[in-house]
Parts: C-alpha cells; sequence; structure tokens
C-alpha cells in the first residue's frame, strides 16, 4: 500500500514511517528523472524496514535558489513532524545545496528524533545520518559543502552558456514562456539552435497564444487583473505550470490545483516576452552592442498593439482621469475637421452677454472643439462646434449604432517578410564568392565555411512564404454598450472604445444660423474585414509579389 501527501494510514502505526523526497530542476534530464530517483528511494526504505506514507515530489525546483520549507511539497512534510519517522533521498544533492541548508535541516532532525537517509552517498552505498553522533554532524556539513561547491559550479557554468546563447539570439532555456514552444532552426549565421515558435491548439483552452492574445485584447477593452483571472478560469484555460507540464519530455500529469492568480496574469501582461524579447529574471530586456533588444521567439502581438497594451495597463493603475496631454480631449484623434482632415483641438470660448454684434463676451468660459483653418483653402476660414453637443451626439450615436453588438478587439500579430535579408545575403554570397578566389590554405576554407552558412540560410528563407501582418478580432462577453455605459464619464477609456470601433467623426461649418450638432457632424463606423476577404486578400498578397 502506497500513500500520497496526506495523513499516515492507521495500518502503519508501530513501523517506521517513511517519507520518499523527489527534486528536479528541471524535468528533462532521463538520467535524474523522478521515476529513478522514486526506484531507489523506495529500495532504500524496504532496507530499513519501512512502510511509506508519502511523497514530496518537487520539480522544476532549484536547491540552490530554495530552502527546504520553500519547497511546497517538501514543506508540507516538514510541517508535520509527526506523521513520519525517516526521510529518504536518491542523493544529498536532493536535499540541498548549501551548507546552510543541511545545518538547518540538521538541527531540524535532531530536534525532531528524525532520521534523515540518502539512497546514494558516498561510494554509491546508502548514507544515514545519525544525529545523535558528533561525527555525522561533521559528515553532513562537508558532504553538504561539496554539493554546494558543484552547484555553485554548475550555476556559473550555466550563466555563461545561457549568456553567450542569449548574445547570438537563441534561446537558453528556462520555463518556457506562455503561448510559446521551443523548436530548432536554422539562423543567420548557418548555425542551428533552439527558437520559440508561437504555441496553438485546436483545443482553445490549451492554445497558449490564442489565449495570451485574448488576455491582450481584454485588457486593451479595459478589463482588470481580477476580471481577466476570472475570464481564464471560468474558459478553463490552462495554466501556465500545466503548459509547462504539457512540454516537459517525457510530459508530466496536470496539476488539477493549479489556478489562475492576478500577480501571474497581470505578470504576463507587462512582460516584453510578447514581443519576442529575451527578458531577465528582473523584468529588463537583453540588448546588443548597438542597445537594440535581443530576439529569442515569434512575436506574439506587434510594436503598436504592445504600446496601446501598456496604456491601458497605466490607466488601470491611474484610473480614468482624463488625457495628460495639454491639448488633449475626449474626442482627441477621432474629431475630425470635415475640411481639411486634421484633429479638431480643444479650445475655449465665452457667451455674449446682451444682444447685438457689439455685445461683450462676457460669460462663463466653456469647452469648444475648433480647427484654426490653416490647411483650409484660400478663403474657406476655421471653424469650431461646442464641446457639451459634440459629447452627446457621440454619446447618442455611440450608443445607437454600436450598443446592441458584441465588443470586438482587434489585436495585430506581427508578419513575417524576410525579403530585406534574402537581398543582404545575396550579396555577401556574391562578395564572398569573389573573394574566394583569390585566396588559399586557411583563409579560404574560413571564407568556404561563411559561404557555405550564408547559401544555407539563404535556401532556408526562399522556401518560406512571405506572411503579411495579420489582425485578429478578439469577441468579448459584452457589448459595446455595456461596456461604454460602466464607463460612466468622458476619459481615456471611452476614447479608446471609439477608436477599437474604428470611429470618425467628421465636423463641417453650419449651414444656417445654430445649426445643431446632428447637422454638422459625421459619425462613421469602421468596419472588420470578413475571414473570407481576408484570405482572399492574403493569396491576392502572395502572388503580387
Amino acid at each position: 500500500m502506497k500513500a500520497t501527501r496526506g495523513g499516515t494510514p492507521a495500518a502503519f502505526r508501530g513501523r517506521l514511517r517513511v517519507v520518499g523526497a523527489v527534486r528536479l530542476s528541471r524535468y528533462t534530464d532521463a538520467s535524474t528523472s523522478p521515476e529513478i530517483q522514486e526506484d531507489m528511494i523506495e529500495r532504500a526504505g524496504a532496507r530499513v524496514g519501512g512502510e511509506f506514507v508519502g511523497w514530496a515530489r518537487d520539480v522544476d525546483v532549484s536547491a540552490l535558489d530554495t530552502t527546504p520549507w520553500e519547497r511546497e511539497e517538501l514543506a508540507y512534510w516538514l510541517e508535520r513532524p509527526d506523521e513520519w519517522d525517516v526521510m529518504v533521498w536518491q542523493r544529498m544533492d536532493r536535499a540541498v545545496r548549501s551548507m546552510a541548508d543541511m545545518a538547518d535541516l540538521g538541527r531540524y532532525a535532531k530536534q525532531h528524533g528524525k532520521r534523515l537517509i540518502f539512497a546514494s552517498g558516498p561510494g554509491g552505498d546508502m548514507l544515514e545520518l545519525d544525529f545523535a553522533s558528533p561525527m555525522s554532524e561533521l559528515i553532513m556539513l562537508i558532504l553538504a559543502f561539496a554539493a554546494q561547491m558543484e552547484g555553485q559550479t554548475i550555476k556559473e557554468r550555466n550563466q555563461g552558456a545561457a549568456a553567450h546563447l542569449e548574445s547570438l539570439g537563441r534561446w537558453a532555456g528556462g520555463p518556457v514562456p506562455y503561448g510559446l514552444i521551443p523548436g530548432r532552426r536554422v539562423f543567420p549565421d548557418g548555425n542551428e539552435g533552439w527558437w520559440l515558435f508561437l504555441h496553438t491548439d485546436e483545443d482553445p483552452t490549451r492554445s497558449t497564444s490564442d489565449i495570451r492574445r485574448g488576455m491582450v485584447a481584454r485588457a486593451i477593452a479595459g478589463r482588470n487583473f481580477s476580471e481577466l483571472e476570472r475570464w481564464l478560469t471560468e474558459m478553463g484555460a490552462i495554466t501556465p505550470k500545466n503548459h509547462r507540464a504539457l512540454l516537459a519530455k517525457p510530459p508530466r500529469d496536470l496539476d488539477p490545483k493549479s489556478r489562475w492568480r492576478t500577480t501571474v496574469v497581470r505578470e504576463m501582461l507587462l512582460s516584453p516576452i510578447m514581443r519576442g524579447h529575451i527578458v531577465k529574471r528582473d523584468g529588463t530586456v537583453v540588448r546588443d552592442d548597438k542597445g537594440a533588444p535581443i530576439l529569442q521567439a515569434e512575436p506574439l502581438i506587434d510594436d503598436d498593439t504592445w504600446y496601446k497594451l501598456q496604456d491601458a495597463l497605466k490607466l488601470l493603475e491611474n484610473g480614468n482621469n482624463g488625457p495628460r496631454r495639454r491639448d488633449g480631449h475626449p474626442l482627441l484623434g477621432v474629431l475630425k475637421c470635415g475640411i481639411c482632415g486634421a484633429n479638431m483641438t480643444k479650445g475655449q470660448y465665452r457667451d455674449k452677454v446682451g444682444k447685438g454684434a457689439g455685445a461683450p463676451r462676457t460669460g462663463p468660459v466653456k469647452n469648444n472643439f475648433k480647427c484654426d483653418g490653416e490647411n483650409h483653402p484660400e478663403g474657406v476660414s476655421g471653424q469650431s462646434i461646442k464641446a457639451d453637443d459634440a459629447l452627446e451626439f457621440v454619446d447618442r450615436e455611440f450608443q445607437e449604432r454600436l450598443g446592441p453588438f458584441r465588443h470586438t478587439q482587434i489585436v495585430r500579430t506581427p508578419g513575417v517578410d524576410h525579403r530585406p535579408e534574402i537581398e543582404e545575403l545575396k550579396e555577401d554570397i556574391e562578395e564572398l564568392s569573389r573573394r574566394l578566389g583569390t585566396l588559399r590554405g586557411a583563409a579560404a576554407d574560413a571564407v568556404a565555411g561563411q559561404l557555405q552558412g550564408r547559401s544555407d540560410r539563404l535556401a532556408e528563407l526562399e522556401a518560406r512564404p512571405v506572411v503579411p501582418p495579420r489582425d485578429e478580432v478578439v469577441e468579448l462577453d459584452t457589448t459595446w454598450g455595456d461596456d461604454w455605459r460602466a464607463v460612466k464619464e468622458w476619459g481615456p477609456r471611452r476614447l479608446e472604445m471609439l477608436k477599437s470601433a474604428g470611429v470618425v467623426i467628421n465636423c463641417y461649418p453650419p449651414q444656417r444660423w445654430r445649426a445643431p450638432a446632428d447637422e454638422r457632424l459625421e459619425f462613421l463606423v469602421g468596419t472588420h474585414v470578413a475571414p473570407e476577404d481576408d484570405a482572399l486578400d492574403d493569396v491576392a498578397y502572395q502572388e503580387s509579389l
């Protein structure tokens, strides 16, 4: 009878109660797979005559970066010393890679009268630490020191290798970002390496690139982190932890307890990984000698969508406090002059007090939107319209025309066009071919290698089709009218909704005295291309190349 994490079965009373502890930094190394560790641990447990009451399985956990009490499964058992007698690891480095951590673990075992066993100690035989003996404590610290030095050496070696790969634009390994999947590709230097590609799946709850773009669309539309967390949970979207579990080799079982958290949602939306950039643990972007970001993946979104997202996130933090520009107003970039097409800017005016052409303008200051007429035809002056009248018109027209329809948000995925690089490669190949004819010996061999690498890269790129940028229309779970009324006041949120819907409002001069806004303003709504038309456009685009 084998128990898992939890209470102690009554049948085990009176016998040594054993907990097996498994740890892996990355779940990809077959030589230290959990199955191998568990087999050795079970044999060690049988040698001491114990029965297993549970397991602590911590994968994708570094012993250099975490103490035993910071590992979820192991901490569960360390906090319940009354439920077990013996804890068994495969080796000491599976338990700790720090002298301080080993000392803490030793004090814990001595205080609670626990036995710590390592299935493979020095020489390959089982090692048991008896903390009643000072000699055991000395041996423990010596072995922990060796494990610490080995771990530090491995860490430094891995960091150096990762830095080199990052400088070349390769993916250096580690946790796979949500929305991406690792794969092999040939790089511009002709060498093959790892790269992160967009991850899609027929199951919409596991198509992580689409899920992440759906998060972006909803954030731009004004959803806060809690609303996004609720949406992800309700649709059953696979969590980042379980996404990595499926990509492990061999794949791990999904954790049914894994949940979405608002902190995870926030970190994902703020991460430049979505632009394909290499990002350090502190959130900074890795750059080359010229200061340009280094790529390690296909971008999930284009730059324009990224900046819209960051503006929306700032708005979530600052609230609907209105535009920050001095000349900003609630319709900036949407309200156009019907004569010259320029954006109408914010202005102010005073009503006349009294009647007649000479009556003074000493009334209260009010806002209006105006065009100064600089780009108007000769003899055509500027124009203006009262802000309250324009806003009332837009409010009414938006709700009447768009209110009943489902809210949509466009997320743009960058296209793929290697033609500039193909032209550069052709020029390089021509130049290297000329040089090769004048060289001998080692110099000729070096140039020949460069020529072959560029030729391979050219053949790879010429076989790839040109993919134009793609607009994905994400349908939200509310109508335009629902979201419009939820904002309740004019500001950046409503302005972004107008732009997202493709609204343009043209203002024309009045044709009669005190013409109402309905006669002067034209409300135009953008239209999204149907999928069939979009596909035909792509075919036409390819044929035109």
